[in-house]
Formats: structure tokens, C-alpha cells, sequence
């Protein structure tokens, strides 16, 4: 606690950064009235339970004020270098290099007008604000999008005139660390009145707590944070023969979509609904409430990325995961595992899973959930962008982490666009309809598959068959081949879809599928030639039982054909025999 103490003591907003984006900068930039206000007296009136606050001015000209210092805001500093243009720097993570996407402020201009603002100093290179008008505008007593105007978002250029370009050293640095300008025009109508701006519709702190005062599901304080601030689960009540259902949001602060989801989840709940008689849901609604209370994009108070450390926390930097993590552990029988998060690189809906099953039983069980949500929802994009591969830079998140440690089959990240979908912002009914459809979807899982409302099987055997574009390497896409019959011969024939093995002195002619784009887990680049035992081995009577078993499982793993009777066995596999095991 002394570190927190001492950075509350320099007065820095809660935090010291690493990179001083004033050193980047002219410094006529500096000589603006700047105005780092403290968020100690905010944090002590959330201690008491009073989470109602004021926003106060953090920059004035002229022209207007802009206001900067309040909960969830992010902004570090502000210039006007001519009039009807301002230009904003925001403020990078606490205690991180430089994370910079996430900006909330307001402005209040002195006369009604238009005013273009840039804000230089994005950190994010593919983002989607090229290819939509999406900053969120409260104005009129409400948020929206579309409001805004003349949007550009391109690379800050090195020679931009509130860069320094006489230090080779900052120079270097800014090589190093790419920044990005978003610049847009909003025409204000009213004067002195405050209008807000953020990268998405704002769910601070405070709106958690108002919404928990009035839940009356059973809660408690798994951790306090750094800065004083509980992490709250919520539990659903316990009943014979329930399985567990975990549910995480908001690990990123700048990923406002998760609150909304799970805020009605569990409004939801309270109300009581047909699910909660096959599961007990755990909640923990906001993992890191000190990133999202200092406006951070994406870490906690200390710098650190929750979603990379679940693999082996530490109590020191990462309390959140470590005491949640502690707290899930507890648990058994856990069935689902759901880590509602944002995307800013893609639109839609979609969903991350596990799977590194070699069954095609397995793998249409584990994406079942996804199909199920799919089906009730028209923006939630199954076919294009769910994913199922684990690689190794993503073992420390919560999805793999908790798959690997607690062998839960369903873990799985719904990410939620912060975009929306190509043309159309997301709204609050897009957040309440996912949030229903995640319900539906977990009561519908353990009915039949092949029921005629979802026709699961024949519909995800067709999406073994057609599935494309997965952004992951561990998701490909499957042809299941019908198996051709085996032709019996004693003259060799040349063709290119046929080859010719020896068994007994007798030559088989064998009419080889060809597998298109097979998943990489399932037998890669083998043919059926390749299922039989190889000629050149005599096997031993049990060698032979075993082995036709094996063959035998792995065709009906396939569903390729059904194999009428049991073969009979030798000491060596004939032509013949190999013909009835076909049948």
C-alpha cells in the first residue's frame, strides 16, 4: 500500500505513466492550463457508498471548457491551437508503456458551433474506425452514435507539427511506438451545455454498484483491491443435481459491451428463470474494477493485462485473478465457463472456444453451444468467426486456463463487438438479446440435438463440411468422404485414383477419397488405404482382433459406414476379409 500512497501523494490522477505524452509534444502543448486533478476524493465517497459525483473542468480557453476529471474518464491533456479545433492526448494505462484506446470526456462550448477534435495519440493500428462513424455521444440526455461528422482515423505522422522533431531520442521513440490520430467534427447546439464523448456507451463503477444494492441474488466480496474496491460474486441459489455455470465480464475496462450483457443476465435471474433448475450460476460481474474506475483501455491499477495471467497469478500484481481464481476453484462439477469480453477489430457476435478433441463426436459437441446461439440470434456470426484453437500465447487466459485446470469442456470468451455490425451500431436490445440467448442456449444444450426446432446434427455436420474463414490456424475446415468399395483384383491396373496393395499374393485394386481441406486434428493427409494394417507385418491372432477394432473405431468415428458383422480373424488379414469389413 505504500506505493498507492505515494502516487496518491505526487497527484497524478491515480497514476504515474510511464511514457509522458507532454514530452512527445511541442511545448506550447504544455503551456495550456492543465489541471490533473486527483480521483482520491471520488475513490473515498465510493468507500461510503455515495457514488454520486460531479465531473470537474480539466481544461478551459476561450472558446470552451472540457471536463476530464471523473470516474472512468481518460484524458491527459488538451490544446487549441486555432479556433474550432482541439486537439486531446490521452492518458496511457496506469503503470504500462503507453495502452492507449479507451477516451471519455466532456465539453461545454461558450457559443453554439461546430468543433473538430482530434485526438492524437491512439495506440491501436486495425481498428474498424475507418470503416464506421462510431464515437459515442451523450447529448439530449442520451447516448448515440452517427451524430458526428468528417471522421478520419490514419497514423500520426512523425512530422506533425505537435511532435518534437529536434530529439533523435523522442524521434526514435516515436518510431517505436506508432500513434494513430482519430479526428472528427461535431456541430454543438445548445451553448454551455456539457456534451460527452467515448469510444463506447460508458458502464462505470458506480452503475455496478446502484444495480447490486438492488439485486436480490446472495453476493459477496470475493477480494478488495488496490484501490479499495470489492470484486462482488453472485450466486444463484444452490438446488440438488444443478451443475455449475461461471460468468466473468469486464477483465478490460475499455470492453463496456460484457457489463451490459451480464447486468441483464442477472436481472434476468432475479426474476427467475427455466435454467436456473439445471444450474447455479457463479457471476463475478466486474474482475477489475480499478482499471475501469482510472479509465485504463485495457490493465489494472498495477499495468498488468488480467487476460493474460491466469495461468499462475500473483497476489501482487494481479490480486483480481488471484483471489477470483481462488474462489472458482472452490467449485465442482462446473459445465460452462463464459468470459463476456469486447472486440475492436472485428464486428458481429461470436465466440472463442476449446476444443483438442480427435473425434468428430467431440468436436460437434463442443460447438453446439455456439450453433444453438447462432440460431436465435442474427448478429451472432458462428459460421465466419467462432474459433476453437488453443495456442500457446493464449495459455494464460481465463478461457484456456480454466479448460486446462478445472477440465471444464465449455470454456469459452463471447466477444461482442464494440463496433456492432457492418452499418449499425450495437444498442442496449442488441446487449439484452445476446444476454437471453445466452440463457436459452445453455437450457436448450442438454436437450436432444436432433430435435426438429435445431436439427444440431445434420446442421453441424454440414458446418464440418462448409465452414470457412476461421481467423484461427486450429480451426480447419472437414470433408467427410463417403468411402468407395474395395475391388478385388489379380492384375495390376494403372489410374491415378487407384493403387494397388498386396495381401496374401493377391493384388487389391482400392479406390482412393480424396479428403479436402481435413481438419488438422483428424488423421491428417491419410487416405483409407492408410486404415489398413500394413501388408508387410504378419500379426498374431490378437494383433489382429485389436487392430480391426481400431479400424473399426475410427470409420465410425468418421460415420462413414456401418459395419454390418464381425469380420473373422486369422493369423493374417486376407483380401476377403478385408472386403466383409467394408460391408
Amino acid at each position: 500500500m505504500k506505493s498507492l500512497q505515494k502516487l496518491l501523494k505526487n497527484n497524478k490522477d491515480m497514476g504515474h505513466q510511464y511514457i509522458d505524452f507532454m514530452q512527445l509534444f511541442e511545448k506550447k502543448l504544455k503551456s495550456c492550463i492543465i489541471n490533473h486533478n486527483s480521483r482520491k476524493n471520488i475513490l473515498a465517497q465510493y468507500k461510503q457508498q455515495q457514488y454520486i459525483h460531479s465531473p470537474m473542468p480539466f481544461f478551459e480557453s476561450e472558446e470552451l471548457v472540457v471536463y476530464g476529471s471523473f470516474e472512468n474518464s481518460n484524458i491527459h491533456g488538451c490544446c487549441q491551437e486555432e479556433k474550432g479545433v482541439l486537439n486531446v492526448l490521452l492518458s496511457s494505462d496506469t503503470n504500462t508503456q503507453g495502452c492507449t484506446q479507451w477516451f471519455y470526456f466532456g465539453i461545454k462550448m461558450h457559443n453554439k458551433g461546430k468543433l473538430k477534435i482530434r485526438i492524437l495519440n491512439n495506440r491501436r493500428q486495425n481498428t474498424l474506425f475507418k470503416d464506421c462513424n462510431h464515437v459515442y455521444v451523450f447529448d439530449n440526455e442520451k447516448w448515440s452514435v452517427g451524430q458526428t461528422q468528417e471522421m478520419y482515423y490514419y497514423r500520426t505522422n512523425i512530422n506533425h507539427p505537435f511532435y518534437h522533431h529536434e530529439d533523435a531520442g523522442i524521434a526514435q521513440l516515436q518510431q517505436n511506438f506508432s500513434l494513430y490520430t482519430l479526428e472528427f467534427t461535431y456541430e454543438f447546439k445548445q451553448s454551455e451545455k456539457i456534451v460527452f464523448f467515448a469510444l463506447t456507451r460508458p458502464y462505470p463503477v458506480k452503475k455496478l454498484q446502484r444495480f447490486i444494492d438492488q439485486c436480490p441474488l446472495k453476493r459477496k466480496s470475493v477480494c478488495i483491491t488496490t484501490l479499495g474496491l470489492p470484486i462482488w460474486q453472485i450466486k444463484t441459489p444452490k438446488q440438488n443435481g444443478q451443475q455449475i455455470v461461471v460468468i466473468l465480464a469486464r477483465q478490460h475496462p475499455s470492453e463496456t459491451a460484457g457489463s451490459f450483457i451480464c447486468q441483464e443476465i442477472l436481472r434476468i435471474l432475479c426474476k427467475g428463470h427455466q435454467s436456473m433448475q439445471k444450474y447455479r450460476f457463479i457471476i463475478y460481474p466486474m474482475v477489475n474494477p480499478d482499471g475501469v474506475f482510472l479509465g485504463n483501455s485495457r490493465c489494472n491499477f498495477n499495468g498488468v493485462d488480467l487476460n493474460r495471467k491466469w495461468d499462475n497469478p500473483k497476489q501482487k500484481t494481479e490480486p483480481e485473478v488471484h483471489y477470483v481464481l481462488k474462489s472458482i476453484s472452490k467449485y465442482s462439477n462446473i459445465a460452462f465457463m463464459i468470459d463476456l469480453h469486447g472486440h475492436s477489430k472485428k464486428f458481429n457476435q461470436f465466440l472463442y472456444g476449446c476444443l483438442h478433441g480427435k473425434s468428430v463426436s467431440e468436436y460437434m459437441r463442443i460447438r453446439q453451444f455456439g450453433k444453438i446461439l447462432a440460431h436465435h440470434n442474427e448478429v451472432f456470426s458462428f459460421k465466419r468467426d467462432c474459433s476453437y484453437g488453443v495456442s500457446p500465447d493464449r495459455f494464460g487466459t481465463a478461457r484456456v486456463a480454466l479448460w486446462k485446470r478445472l477440465n471444464i469442456a465449455n470454456s469459452m470468451t463471447i466477444e461482442t463487438s464494440i463496433y456492432g455490425q457492418m452499418g449499425r451500431a450495437f444498442g442496449l436490445e442488441d446487449y439484452h438479446a445476446l444476454a437471453q440467448n445466452i440463457l436459452r442456449a445453455l437450457d436448450l444444450y442438454n436437450e436432444q440435438v436432433d430435435s426438429p426446432e435445431l436439427n444440431i446434427n445434420r446442421e453441424m455436420s454440414k458446418a464440418l463440411k462448409y465452414d470457412s474463414g476461421s481467423d484461427s490456424e486450429a480451426e480447419q475446415d472437414l470433408i467427410i468422404p463417403k468411402p468407395n468399395r474395395i475391388k478385388i483384383t489379380s492384375r495390376k491396373e494403372s489410374s491415378c485414383k487407384h493403387q494397388s496393395v498386396g495381401y496374401g499374393g493377391i493384388k487389391q485394386k482400392i479406390e482412393t477419397p480424396q479428403l479436402i481441406h481435413q481438419h488438422s486434428q483428424f488423421f491428417k493427409d491419410q487416405s483409407f488405404v492408410e486404415l489398413l494394417p500394413q501388408p508387410s507385418k504378419l500379426l498374431s491372432h490378437s494383433q489382429n482382433r485389436v487392430q480391426l477394432q481400431k479400424i473399426r473405431s475410427r470409420m465410425n468415428s468418421f460415420q462413414s459406414q456401418y459395419i454390418e458383422e464381425q469380420p473373422k480373424l486369422g493369423s493374417m488379414i486376407s483380401a476377403l476379409q478385408v472386403k466383409q469389413l467394408f460391408k
